[in-house]
């Protein structure tokens, strides 16, 4: 269909902006400090009680699957990711250069998608998503970061994500409920046995943020799983930047953060690139272009 592109671009877009709800608004919120893998776990048994809930009527149709491995050890990255981010702080990297780092990771995926997948990725693309990293960068790295070793920790947090991505579109005519289930479900049975240990007991207010956590969790990953089945990887992948202006907007409105000249010149770069490429999208797509977006 002429118009998949665009609806890819969409789902993207609202991965990010979910993405943000979670990080900067419920998150932010949240009256005490957890233990990060705490949080993690409660985002997944959420995550599975919804799916549980929601698949009552057929709840075979999630674990239906002769790809079982490859399920789980895509579940894994997910466990990956958070844990080379606590990793990185722990280090003492600098919070908002461990995010620069991060944003490598479209790159990585386009990369990926072009030597694993076999698909094709457009120029502008790369170009794109270049211009995305390094405004990444400009607008969250930390001048005192220290170089050395310690990077490689966020750097695996980029190629965990990346791995993700990839894979999730490796799992193209597998059932949209089995992928999320088992998304969740390996990061849940390596946690079980390890959350008990350092559990701190949340408030009934942060209990009703830890299911927010999950629930809004869910809904972004339901998102990208959209957006990586409806087009090529390369077709969606750059709306994903959105998430940092965003996030830019998002603390200047509720943490009352001032935006620096950086930030707003990195969140304009983006917020122009994406709609042009959304645009050209669009174009080619109408009928009697001529041309079609892969």
């Amino acid at each position: 269909m002429t118009d998949m592109p665009l609806r890819a671009m969409t789902c993207m877009s609202a991965f990010a902006f979910a993405w943000v709800l979670v990080e900067e608004v419920i998150g932010s919120a949240i009256s005490q400090p957890y233990p990060l893998l705490q949080i993690v776990w409660c985002r997944y048994a959420v995550h599975l009680a919804l799916m549980l809930l929601v698949n009552l009527h057929v709840p075979s149709r999630m674990w239906r699957t002769r790809r079982l491995g490859f399920h789980l050890s895509r579940s894994i990255l997910m466990l990956i990711m958070p844990a080379s981010f606590a990793m990185s702080l722990k280090a003492g990297l600098p919070v908002g250069s461990v995010w620069a780092v991060f944003w490598i990771s479209p790159l990585m995926v386009l990369a990926l998608a072009r030597v694993v997948l076999g698909e094709g990725v457009p120029r502008r693309t790369w170009w794109i998503c270049g211009l995305g990293s390094f405004a990444a960068a400009a607008m969250t790295v930390d001048r005192a970061t220290p170089l050395g070793p310690t990077l490689l920790l966020p750097l695996g947090m980029a190629a965990s994500f990346a791995g993700y991505v990839v894979m999730t579109r490796r799992l193209e005519g597998e059932l949209l409920p089995t992928n999320l289930f088992y998304t969740a479900v390996g990061v849940f049975i390596v946690l079980t046995p390890v959350v008990p240990w350092s559990w701190v007991m949340p408030s009934v207010h942060d209990i009703a943020l830890l299911v927010g956590i999950g629930a809004v969790g869910l809904v972004a990953l339901w998102a990208l799983d959209r957006a990586i089945a409806h087009a090529s990887v390369a077709t969606s992948l750059p709306a994903l930047y959105l998430h940092l202006p965003a996030l830019v907007l998002v603390a200047s409105t509720i943490e009352d953060d001032v935006t620096s000249p950086r930030q707003a010149l990195g969140g304009l770069l983006i917020c122009s690139a994406v709609a042009w490429l959304a645009w050209t999208a669009w174009r080619e797509a109408q009928p009697g272009s001529g041309r079609a977006v892969a």
